[in-house]
């Protein structure tokens, strides 16, 4: 409609300007930690990790790999599984499967080890550029 402002326009300068920042700054990192999450989690299992992008399933190490990405970037970074699924190419169905599957491999004492290794070193917790936010977030 020609006469109507975006809702942007009608938000008070400083007050939008604010939570633009903070949004744009929690964005970026978490967009840090999903990379090194994908990282860790790939070297973990001796892939590349442009392989969790591939269209296809693959072999079943990288389909677990995917997986484990999938899960830390939903329940650790809490990225909706819509995101989750864009990010990666498939169906928020298959992101929820994959949550799923994670949840019940953590029984295997290795394998919860190896998962709550790499959380602890993604987590946003601790992260220095987000901590002086506060409430903000």
């Amino acid at each position: 409609m020609a006469g109507v402002r975006p809702r942007e326009a009608r938000q008070v300068a400083g007050v939008f300007e604010q939570k633009s920042f903070i949004w744009l700054i929690r964005r970026n990192r978490i967009q840090a930690h999903l990379h090194l999450a994908e990282g860790y989690v790939a070297r973990a299992f001796c892939i590349l990790p442009a392989d969790l992008y591939r269209d296809t399933r693959g072999k079943v190490h990288v389909s677990d790999a995917r997986q484990l990405v999938m899960y830390i970037a939903h329940v650790v970074l809490e990225l909706s599984c819509s995101e989750v699924a864009r990010r990666y190419g498939r169906d928020r169905s298959t992101v929820a499967h994959a949550c799923r599957t994670v949840e019940e491999r953590r029984e295997d004492p290795a394998f919860d080890l190896l998962v709550k290794s790499i959380e602890d070193r993604v987590t946003l917790e601790d992260d220095p550029a987000l901590g002086h936010l506060g409430g903000l977030l």
